[in-house]
């Protein structure tokens, strides 16, 4: 038997340019799922790339989901708040944000700020998102 017998699904090679762009206004942050169940043959990991621009306002407060979450810098300056910390981020720092933390990430660098997402869960449509400084 071939080693691909051997997944339940296949592997899968995707690309930014494969993804429609999504995006919110508050705060400014542009996001490319690469890998979700519900957009790709896959299971137990959703995964993409999220940029937030050069001069984008910093929010207020951050937002908090269900699952735990690894962002990994690719490109630009800037810092992060999780639960009230603050910490300086840059390409190559890795940071792992803990279930119902809430966070964000600021750009206060000369170029996007890039990072790689992570979820443990099946599709990005099984991360529940709330908003705390938000009001509905």
């Amino acid at each position: 038997s071939s080693p691909s017998s051997f997944y339940l699904v296949p592997p899968l090679v995707r690309r930014i340019t494969d993804c429609p762009t999504e995006s919110w206004d508050s705060p400014a942050v542009e996001w490319w799922t690469l890998v979700s169940g519900d957009r790709t043959a896959s299971n137990q990991l959703t995964a993409g790339i999220a940029e937030i621009p050069v001069g984008a306002d910093a929010p207020d407060r951050g937002h908090t989901h269900d699952a735990a979450e690894i962002y990994y810098f690719i490109s630009g300056n800037g810092y992060m708040k999780v639960d009230g910390e603050i910490a300086r981020v840059s390409a190559g720092d890795t940071v792992f944000i803990p279930e119902g933390a809430e966070h964000f990430a600021a750009n206060d660098g000369v170029e996007p700020l890039r990072l790689f997402y992570v979820f443990a869960r099946d599709s990005f449509t099984d991360v529940h998102y709330e908003f705390p400084g938000t009001i509905t």
